[in-house]
């Protein structure tokens, strides 16, 4: 990375950087932070982003942004900490929090310049203007949407996901596939998306089981870096759907992460879609590796790999109360912004169903 020489090229001279504690043992900040410091940088720095981060935890960021009177703004890390960079760079310059942007067009002005170098290969989000936040309050997740969230910069290095552990390879990339095949087969796909998911899906294909399985493998991290940035702008110019839908409330109440669920939903809700994607399902799968797959056989493909990646158990791990599955499947099918572009309607009945069908669901927890 030559992130310095970009900084100093904007006429940056104060940073401020945000990344996790995860990072901080790993010495990835330090990669970052000391040759700033040496070229001659400020630096205030927030080094403890929480995974799925609280809307409070961004503006608490933003205020220290503020009070470094910073020029740009560096989000180190995976989605965590790249949606919380994006949305704390623009409360650090206006009046209000950032409750007040949840929702579609809120932001409308962009903020404090940000600069996103992704440490995962996954979430896609040094490409999109989405940032998805926990709410406490309500137990869910919430989205801040704006295209002027676009990052100024996006630096993506593959190297920085050599050491990622084989459970989180796992997790984002499955998340990262979901991207591709969302932003393909939703019905407000554009040609530019789905040639871009196409693409994304040729890196990830091989690659992600390659990644998991030899970590030290540097092609496979290479094609899933670009897999997933190429992901992210395919549902950037599309939108993501019915998985992340039932994502959302899900995560938000539980401590899964958002990968694994995603990853674990995706045989399911294709399934589901089946009747109205077929020939959507023979171009992706081609695209993947998998051959010209039929529906069914597009949804076992995803199903194993969830079961090979080690994501089923990793959710199954986790006990959840039958008596909450109707409460979050009315939030999911609520979530117009993700339930309206998926190709097929998903009813809460359709949506109870497929929670039931993946989770394990215990009575009178």
């Amino acid at each position: 990375m030559k992130l310095g020489q970009l900084c100093e090229s904007m006429g940056w001279k104060r940073l401020f950087l945000v990344s996790d504690e995860g990072l901080v043992r790993a010495g990835i900040v330090d990669l970052v932070h000391e040759p700033m410091l040496k070229q001659g940088f400020s630096v205030g720095s927030f080094l403890a982003v929480p995974a799925e981060p609280p809307i409070e935890t961004v503006d608490w960021i933003a205020q220290q942004i503020r009070d470094c009177r910073t020029d740009a703004v560096i989000g180190l890390g995976g989605g965590s900490v790249m949606d919380a960079t994006k949305v704390a760079a623009v409360v650090a310059g206006r009046d209000g929090d950032a409750k007040s942007l949840v929702g579609i067009g809120k932001v409308e002005r962009r903020g404090l310049p940000t600069v996103l170098v992704p440490t995962t290969a996954g979430t896609g989000s040094e490409a999109t203007f989405v940032a998805i936040l926990t709410d406490n309050q309500s137990g869910n997740k919430v989205g801040v949407v704006d295209p002027v969230l676009l990052a100024d910069i996006a630096v993506v290095d593959p190297s920085l996901t050599d050491g990622l552990p084989p459970s989180i390879t796992a997790a984002t990339g499955m998340d990262a596939i979901v991207h591709a095949i969302e932003a393909f087969i939703a019905n407000v796909a554009t040609p530019i998306a789905r040639g871009l998911a196409l693409e994304a899906a040729r890196f990830l294909g091989a690659a992600l089981t390659a990644a998991y399985q030899h970590p030290k493998n540097q092609d496979a991290r290479d094609r899933m870096a670009i897999g997933s940035h190429l992901a992210g702008m395919a549902f950037a110019n599309s939108s993501c759907c019915a998985v992340h839908a039932l994502a959302l409330p899900l995560g938000g109440r539980f401590s899964i992460p958002h990968g694994v669920i995603t990853g674990c939903f995706a045989g399911e809700m294709m399934r589901h879609n089946a009747d109205a994607c077929d020939v959507d399902f023979r171009a992706l799968g081609t695209a993947f590796g998998w051959g010209e797959t039929r529906a069914e056989s597009f949804s076992r493909h995803l199903d194993s790999l969830a079961e090979n990646l080690g994501l089923v158990d990793a959710i199954k791990m986790h006990a959840i109360p039958s008596s909450v599955i109707p409460a979050i499947a009315k939030d999911a099918v609520a979530n117009r912004r993700l339930m309206g572009p998926n190709p097929k309607q998903v009813t809460e009945a359709d949506a109870e169903r497929i929670y039931r069908s993946v989770l394990r669901v215990e009575a009178g927890v």
